[in-house]
């Protein structure tokens, strides 16, 4: 852990002043419209607020919306020759507004500023008695990155200690389905047209970005128990006792099974785990499991990974041994003969428990 990685205690003793996010999965959901739409609101209703740092990428609706609003104009610093703009921090606590926009809260500041970070940017601000509202996608988040590396294979080189974002006042995710992001990329509000096609193939891969909206989702649950925790002064909310079992198959359809194990979860307030079997020599859909169990262990499962000649009498031993009530399973892969020559683990499993929920989510149709 770095110095600056590290909470001090200015942050956990700060002033009064509030730190509201603006939380996405990816670029382009619009959380700094979003931002600029409630800066707009607030001066309408008088108060003062300015835009400390906005990135505006060039799309129209964002430079509309800053248009009218109060810039506190950035600083130029000289970097290898070259003049980089960075927020202007002393002109922004010089000028004491309200509220402050600044965007992008992970942000590395080019070396020459005062800190390295913007979130440390925005704890001096805090500490100065000014509110501010920002911005940020959940994949900079540090706690994530192997996560993340393991979804998008892109490794994020800008991150943010998870306890800036535990230790904010308000967070609000700015959502849209991952279809309706993909039409806004093709259609150029993103990125540059000549980086389109390579973005649908990398990053805003469909399967990439329903992964990341619900890491999203699972983080915006656990700060909301976490703030009605600390307004209940320290109690903490039950569990029931259900235990929801997911069974991670060795192929396309894991992290689907993983997905829907925990919105079960979350519904039954059940303890969550994913089990995944491996049998001796197998290869094939190994780096499917491994992204799935990745996954489910980001979202908050406990993850377990047992040898066995036989899956479907592995998961069977495992359901008494954890005491699931709840089993989620895959769709059986193979033709009808081979499930009556075989078997099907479906089938073992529903014939060799008792008293237990079986879940069967099929394959989404093509």
């Amino acid at each position: 852990m770095t110095l600056a990685d590290s909470q001090p205690a200015s942050a956990r003793n700060r002033a009064a002043a509030w730190l509201r996010v603006y939380l996405g999965y990816a670029p382009g959901v619009g959380k700094t419209y979003a931002m600029l739409q409630e800066a707009r609101d607030l001066r309408r209703r008088g108060t003062d607020v300015v835009v400390g740092w906005v990135e505006t990428y060039d799309r129209p609706h964002t430079e509309d919306a800053v248009a009218d609003l109060e810039v506190v104009l950035p600083r130029a610093i000289i970097y290898h020759g070259t003049f980089v703009k960075e927020m202007d921090l002393d002109a922004v606590i010089a000028r004491r507004p309200q509220v402050v926009l600044v965007d992008e809260l992970a942000h590395t500041n080019v070396p020459g500023a005062r800190n390295l970070k913007r979130y440390q940017d925005v704890l001096e601000l805090q500490g100065s008695g000014i509110n501010v509202i920002s911005t940020l996608n959940i994949h900079h988040l540090t706690s994530l990155q192997h996560t993340v590396q393991l979804l998008t294979g892109v490794t994020v080189t800008e991150t943010l200690p998870d306890w800036v974002l535990d230790a904010a006042d308000e967070v609000e995710m700015i959502d849209q389905l991952p279809e309706a992001l993909q039409r806004r990329l093709r259609h150029g509000n993103i990125q540059p047209r000549d980086q389109i096609e390579r973005a649908l193939d990398g990053f805003f891969r469909l399967d990439t970005l329903t992964a990341l909206r619900e890491l999203t989702l699972r983080r915006m649950v656990d700060h909301t128990e976490r703030k009605q925790e600390a307004y209940e002064r320290g109690s903490v909310p039950s569990l029931s006792d259900e235990t929801v079992l997911v069974c991670v198959p060795a192929n396309e359809l894991a992290q689907l099974l993983v997905r829907r194990g925990v919105h079960l979860a979350q519904r039954l307030r059940a303890r969550l785990v994913a089990l995944h079997i491996v049998q001796p020599g197998q290869s094939h859909g190994h780096h499917e499991a491994m992204k799935a169990l990745e996954l489910a262990r980001a979202l908050g499962a406990e993850v377990e990974t047992r040898s066995a000649a036989r899956v479907p009498e592995a998961i069977v031993s495992s359901v008494s041994e954890l005491g699931a009530t709840q089993i989620v399973l895959g769709e059986p892969t193979g033709s009808w003969i081979s499930e009556l020559l075989g078997g099907s683990v479906v089938r073992h499993v529903l014939r060799h428990t008792q008293n237990i929920d079986v879940h069967v989510v099929r394959r989404p149709s093509q």
